[in-house]
């Protein structure tokens, strides 16, 4: 009886947490310090989603999970301007792609929603099982590895996490896990669509 209770308790947790949002810095040049995300009847913002240690610089992007409902989203930048978003309808998975036109207050959908012109998405899956990924490369094949497009991120079994590059040419795309095992695509040509890789243990180098 109570393995059958603690297992429709986790199956209703996952079904709440089921959905999100994902945003993307579309600005060009400014990083996003902080965001702030609340049910659209609450009295006042909820607390900072990204943290002290935080932030989203240009072309990245950062997933929240949250349960369906109707949000409103503020986005403070480096220089302190705001984006805000009032009555957010969040079901499944909502990508909001945030630039400068987007400044100021506006109602979901009234302004610009789209990514930059010539990027390309690239999403990274991981489907290791029960391993963290640590660190995610992503660049043009043949030059060298670029910076850990993480950050100071994790990437946990069963998450994706997205990042924009360049469209129109040739990638390389390296994972490690926290285990130091490496798993790497080479070549990849990358057009405006981007790509999807779902990272499974067969994907190791």
């Amino acid at each position: 009886m109570r393995r059958a209770l603690f297992i429709l308790m986790m199956t209703c947790v996952a079904a709440s947490f089921a959905t999100r949002l994902e945003i993307t810095n579309d600005t060009g040049s400014y990083e996003f310090y902080y965001v702030s995300i609340s049910l659209s009847s609450a009295d006042s913002w909820g607390d900072d989603r990204l943290g002290s240690q935080e932030t989203i610089s240009p072309g990245e992007t950062r997933s929240f999970r949250l349960s369906n409902g109707t949000y409103d989203v503020k986005i403070e930048d480096e220089d302190g301007d705001e984006y805000i978003f009032w009555d957010v309808d969040v079901s499944g998975t909502v990508s909001m792609y945030v630039d400068l036109e987007n400044l100021g207050e506006q109602n979901w959908g009234s302004g610009s929603s789209s990514s930059s012109s010539g990027m390309a998405p690239i999403t990274i899956e991981n489907e290791l099982g029960s391993y963290t990924i640590w660190y995610i490369k992503g660049d043009p094949s043949g030059s060298p590895w670029g910076d850990d497009r993480l950050g100071s991120e994790l990437l946990d079994p069963g998450e994706t996490f997205t990042f924009y590059v360049p469209a129109g040419d040739y990638y390389d795309f390296k994972c490690e896990d926290e285990d130091g095992d490496t798993y790497t695509l080479w070549e990849v040509w990358i057009d405006e669509d981007g790509f999807y890789w779902s990272v499974e243990l067969s994907d190791m180098d």
